[in-house]
C-alpha cells in the first residue's frame, strides 16, 4: 500500500489532543470535494461563505474555504489569505484551458461549478478509484498519516495527495475594503495546507496557527489526478471526534 506521512506541528491550540488518535477511511462511494475560493475583501463573497457553511454535514461532502490574497489591499488584508490558494485557483483554471479566476468561485472535484447557488452537489453513486485511510496520532507533534492505494490499476505517479487543516466558527470584524463595517462569519477555512505529495512515501511538516481551536477543526485529505486536475476522492476527520482509544 502506498503511504503518505504528514506531521502537523501546533504551537498551542491543538496540544490538548495529546495521546488521542483516530482514523477514517474512504466511504463505499466517492466523496465530493467542494472548494470555495473567497476573500474577506470581496463584497460578493459573504453569500457564498454562508452557502458553504450551510452544506449538510455528511461524509459525501468535504468542504474547504480557501481565501485568496489578490483582494488584499492597504485598506484590508484577509488574515486567512494565502498566496498558495491563489496559485491553486490559477492551476484549476489552467486545467480547464482558461485564465479566468474570480471570487466567489466554487470548484467541485477540481472543476469550476457555477451551479452552486442552486443547492448542494448531487449524491455520488460511483465507487472510489483510490482507497484512502487517514490516521491521526496526536502525541506531540501532531502526526497525520495517509494510506492511499489506487484501485484502477494506475501507477502511483498518476495521482498526488494534499492535506489540509480546516476550522469552523471563525469571524472577523472587517474595518476596511468592500466589506468595511461587516462582521463576517466563516466555516471550513483552510488554516494549514501541504501538497502536492507523491503517493509513494512522502513526509512534510505543516505549521498550524496558535489560535486554531481543535474542537472546531478537522483534518482533510484528498487525492488529485495529475493530468487534468480531477479530485478522485477525499476524507475528513473532525479532531473533536478523536478519543484516547482510537475511535471517532
Amino acid at each position: 500500500m502506498r503511504h503518505v506521512t504528514i506531521c502537523l506541528v501546533s504551537i498551542c491550540g491543538l496540544s490538548s489532543l495529546a495521546h488521542a488518535n483516530c482514523s477514517v477511511s474512504s466511504a463505499a462511494t466517492r466523496s465530493h470535494l467542494v472548494e470555495l475560493y473567497t476573500s474577506e475583501g470581496c463584497s460578493s463573497c459573504p453569500p457564498a461563505d454562508h452557502w458553504l457553511s450551510a452544506l449538510p454535514d455528511t461524509r459525501e461532502l468535504v468542504p474547504l474555504a480557501l481565501h485568496v490574497d489578490y483582494w488584499d489591499s492597504p485598506a484590508w488584508q484577509d488574515r486567512f489569505a494565502d498566496p498558495r490558494f491563489t496559485q491553486r485557483q490559477n492551476a484549476l483554471a489552467a486545467h480547464a484551458n482558461s485564465t479566468l479566476v474570480y471570487t466567489p468561485e466554487v470548484a467541485l472535484d477540481g472543476r469550476e461549478w457555477r451551479g452552486w447557488q442552486s443547492g448542494k452537489p448531487s449524491s455520488s453513486n460511483t465507487a472510489p478509484i483510490v482507497a484512502l485511510s487517514l490516521h491521526v496520532d496526536s502525541t506531540q507533534p501532531l502526526r497525520v498519516s495517509l494510506d492511499a492505494k489506487p484501485l484502477d490499476g494506475a501507477g502511483a505517479s498518476t495521482y498526488v495527495a494534499y492535506i489540509a487543516l480546516a476550522e469552523n466558527q471563525l469571524s472577523s470584524a472587517v474595518r476596511g475594503g468592500e466589506n468595511s463595517g461587516a462582521q463576517l462569519h466563516h466555516d471550513h477555512v483552510v488554516r494549514a495546507f501541504v501538497g502536492p505529495l507523491e503517493l509513494t512515501s512522502a513526509q512534510a511538516t505543516l505549521e498550524v496557527a496558535h489560535d486554531v481551536q481543535h474542537e472546531h477543526a478537522a483534518v482533510v485529505a484528498f487525492v488529485q489526478r495529475v493530468k487534468g486536475g480531477e479530485i478522485v476522492d477525499a476524507v475528513q476527520m473532525p479532531l473533536a471526534g478523536c478519543s484516547a482509544d482510537g475511535s471517532r
